[in-house]
């Protein structure tokens, strides 16, 4: 099943967002998890591990961000409230065809009017960013649904099937 191949979980480019109650108890229920010794902090080290607790799925490059952005004077600590701020900040996972549909023209070479992307570069991007997945796992997506022509997708039927899966690629195109 391509549940485990293409997480549902994603992310979108960063932004400013309010939290629910839920979201925060939740966020504060990984910091305590991770608090071992209950000082109030933790370790920057384990905010890649953390973040991807919540559901996101960020590469390792917008870790190494994170972590600068959390630890600016490089205590190599960050608290609760930090960690609150920046998961706050990390985005809504994407929801809907739309999202995906521009996150699939913006990478396409065509820019954000595209209709479609070169099978390729689909390729690379889902292969080589955010959670990479295997070519042959691609391969198997791509040709199972008839979705390569002339080696171009055409991207509304690529989310469509997407969204009737209820996968979600965008982690490996931002």
């Amino acid at each position: 099943e391509y549940m485990g191949i293409l997480n549902q979980e994603k992310m979108q480019a960063p932004q400013k967002e309010s939290l629910t109650e839920d979201q925060i108890a939740q966020i504060r229920e990984i910091f305590t998890l991770f608090d071992k010794d209950c000082d109030g902090f933790v370790n920057v080290s384990e905010l890649g591990i953390m973040i991807r607790a919540l559901g996101m799925n960020p590469a390792d490059e917008e870790v190494d961000k994170l972590k600068k952005e959390i630890d600016p004077s490089q205590k190599g600590n960050f608290d609760q409230n930090s960690f609150i701020s920046t998961a706050a900040k990390r985005g809504k996972d994407p929801e809907t065809a739309d999202e995906i549909v521009d996150a699939l023209a913006n990478i396409s070479s065509e820019g954000d009017k595209a209709i479609a992307i070169r099978a390729e570069r689909f390729r690379y991007y889902m292969t080589n960013r955010g959670e990479p997945i295997s070519g042959p796992e691609i391969d198997e997506l791509l040709s199972e649904f008839d979705l390569v022509h002339e080696e171009f997708i055409n991207i509304d039927e690529l989310t469509k099937i997407l969204m009737e899966k209820q996968l979600n690629p965008l982690h490996n195109l931002y």
